[in-house]
């Protein structure tokens, strides 16, 4: 049984995806004149819609509607540009990467929103850019569903890679949240996000590195504003706890 990789136009949608056929469409000894649609035996690990599409010297452009499904990834543009060789993606024309995942060290379901002007991802080593105006959202609900967390994070530029527990964000980084009694905010040159530990890590090397949160005073039995100020300011966005050093 043949696999094959087909484009089918439906309601002016291309539609890039694969199934099996039983006798083969192409003959076995038949050479493309490049890679850019080469057919793999293997079970490809994303689908990509697009309204049009067009290839020169390997690249591979998309144009309206674009978007590509792969695990838990959801990627979303106007425009895209596909390389196979190495296998990379350029999204821009309003990207956003939607990602779910659960993480078992704190037994939480987080989903995750990033949009920026331009969204880059390369896929051999899971390598992840985007830039500039860079918003990221990331909600948090523990399994038990007692305890929902959301915090927003703008910074002038973004990397991280899919297998690496962390997500570095820097210049003109801010991190605030737009829900809550008592929201939490903060700044600094860049935060490091500790994705299974819920950790954002903001520095400065000036050490104006910011946190305001809020603390319980035994005293009135109330919450009252604190102040965390360094050169890093470590913030739990889970638990709401803060350390300066």
């Amino acid at each position: 049984m043949k696999k094959i990789i087909f484009l089918i136009f439906i309601s002016g949608i291309c539609v890039i995806s694969l199934f099996a056929a039983n006798e083969p469409l192409v003959p076995e000894d038949f050479i493309p004149a490049s890679d850019t649609f080469i057919i793999k035996k293997e079970k490809p690990d994303a689908v990509i819609l697009a309204d049009s599409l067009t290839a020169k010297d390997g690249i591979v452009t998309l144009l309206g509607r674009v978007k590509a499904t792969r695990l838990n990834d959801i990627l979303t543009c106007n425009k895209a540009l596909l390389s196979n060789k190495p296998q990379w993606m350029l999204a821009t024309l309003r990207p956003n990467l939607h990602r779910k995942e659960s993480i078992i060290e704190t037994r939480v379901l987080r989903e995750m929103n990033i949009s920026a002007k331009n969204i880059f991802i390369r896929k051999d080593d899971g390598f992840l850019s985007a830039s500039d105006t860079v918003v990221v959202s990331i909600d948090e609900t523990t399994w038990d569903l007692a305890t929902h967390s959301r915090v927003i994070i703008t910074a002038d530029d973004l990397i991280g890679k899919e297998d690496s527990e962390r997500l570095i964000f820097s210049g003109n980084v801010k991190i605030y949240e737009p829900e809550g009694e008592n929201p939490s905010d903060g700044m600094g040159n860049r935060l490091d996000y500790l994705r299974k530990r819920s950790l954002a890590v903001l520095s400065s090397a000036s050490g104006n590195a910011i946190i305001n949160t809020w603390e319980l005073n035994p005293e009135t039995n109330q919450k009252e504003r604190r102040t965390l100020k360094g050169k890093r300011v470590i913030y739990n966005t889970i638990t709401k706890e803060g350390i300066s050093e």
